[in-house]
């Protein structure tokens, strides 16, 4: 894969090792090791690849994070869309280093990752920046109540403090590219928007509220402050397909103000913060349906509608990195790895993150360049294959290459997709089976046209 190419292992023969893996999961997002590599050699290959004890996580993702800073430099406004997914391997009992994942210390056991991906505001991903991965000490499980007493370092949620810090450090390699952090809730702390205004030009910082803090100019609560401010107008925006509810529009309202935060009461010492807040809410939704309410914060100005409206639509690119999640998890099977220590799962994952977003970009690339041939995307052998099962043998040898539309729908027929008008697109996860079909297909054929030779 071309994202692996450039990577520093300090060792050739790993970083050919690198790309032999990379390639072979990223034709078979959802098989395992010794499915993707095909045979014995190559499978004990791989394991002694991922045991390496000088081979760091990050090193494996560094050409990757390159690549998506290249990508991010041709685009003027970047959004840097963070999160945090739960990684499950409590049927891997042997597997050392994993630590509890859920609410009870000795069930529940796996990783817990912290993703950063970049995207364009029209969605596109462009790739990761960064991708901390680690255990929970099973020790410290349970000391929750005491998390006011700790300081912010020492506690998991400095992971946003962290992602913004590596943003910072990677922005300044894109200075023509502007950069906006995205967080959900979870990201909602005083310290992110001190350090996003700390220095002029640093990337701005765009989070759904989760405190109801003190605002300095009234006496309301924040809440009840932004409820308060002139209506300016109403949105259209597309909710994405959740468990039992289709995809629908939802018609919002808008509410927008500038608003000085006091410091929170356990932190005196903080001084107040000049910040935009943006309200979106949904007041007639569809009967049971939970209807949209945000109330989002963010340090880039918000003085229209017309800014109040791309804070909304650039908050609605967040819920890519779930869609990449679910991609990670039940389109290339990450969680069904059977690697015997927390180490090699971490190595494992890097590729695997690689793998789920090629998987996602190219859904995005198809949608934008439909016309263009497959051929671009796939292997002659792949696409050959894929058009003879679409067209159930009936298209001849001179039958033009198909375009990225065609094949596209090909695809995710064989990942599960009906194909119906109303169906839409194929999304990645149904991408990412189908391509596995394929690639299950196209060895097929290329075993059967060897066997074929040699009768």
């Amino acid at each position: 894969m071309s994202e692996f190419q450039n990577a520093e292992l300090g060792d050739r023969r790993l970083t050919r090792r690198l790309l032999r893996l990379a390639d072979a999961l990223a034709q078979q997002p959802a098989a395992s090791i010794p499915a993707a590599t095909g045979n014995w050699g190559q499978t004990c290959g791989a394991y002694r690849f991922l045991d390496h004890p000088q081979l760091r996580p990050g090193d494996l993702l560094a050409s990757h994070v390159n690549a998506t800073l290249a990508r991010a430099a041709t685009v003027p406004l970047a959004l840097a869309v963070n999160d945090t997914t739960a990684l499950n391997f409590n049927g891997r009992p042997a597997t050392t280093g994993l630590g509890p994942i859920g609410n009870h210390a000795d069930k529940t056991r796996g990783l817990l990752l912290h993703s950063l991906l970049a995207f364009t505001p029209q969605r596109q991903p462009l790739g990761l920046l960064d991708a901390p991965c680690w255990a929970r000490d099973p020790a410290a499980f349970g000391r929750n109540h005491q998390r006011n007493q700790r300081p912010l370092a020492e506690k998991e949620s400095a992971k946003w403090l962290r992602s913004y810090e590596t943003l910072c450090r990677l922005a300044a390699q894109t200075p023509q590219t502007q950069w906006l952090l995205v967080a959900d809730r979870e990201g909602d702390l005083y310290e992110l928007f001190e350090q996003a205004l700390a220095v002029p030009g640093r990337p701005a910082v765009l989070v759904r509220m989760q405190h109801n803090r003190g605002v300095e100019q009234s006496d309301a609560r924040l809440f009840a402050h932004l409820a308060s401010a002139p209506l300016a107008g109403q949105l259209q925006v597309q909710v994405p397909r959740r468990p039992g509810q289709a995809v629908r529009t939802a018609t919002v309202t808008l509410r927008y103000c500038a608003v000085r935060l006091s410091a929170p009461l356990l932190k005196p010492q903080h001084a107040p913060l000049a910040v935009w807040a943006v309200e979106a809410r949904e007041e007639h939704a569809p009967r049971g349906v939970t209807p949209l309410h945000w109330r989002l914060l963010t340090t880039r100005p918000v003085q229209s509608v017309a800014a109040a409206v791309e804070v909304i639509q650039w908050y609605c690119v967040r819920w890519g990195i779930e869609v990449f999640h679910k991609v990670l998890k039940s389109g290339c099977a990450v969680e069904a790895a059977q690697l015997e220590t927390a180490e090699r799962l971490q190595r494992y994952l890097m590729i695997k993150l690689v793998v789920a977003w090629r998987a996602m970009a190219l859904m995005h690339w198809g949608r934008e360049q439909p016309a263009a041939p497959i051929s671009e995307l796939l292997a002659e052998d792949e696409w050959r294959v894929l058009r003879a099962v679409a067209t159930r043998g009936q298209a001849d040898a001179a039958m033009a290459v198909p375009t990225v539309a065609q094949a596209w729908r090909w695809i995710g027929q064989l990942g599960g997709h009906l194909g119906r008008r109303r169906d839409g697109w194929p999304g990645p996860l149904t991408l990412a089976r189908g391509l596995q079909r394929l690639a299950d297909l196209a060895a097929g054929w290329e075993q059967a046209q060897a066997a074929k030779g040699c009768a």
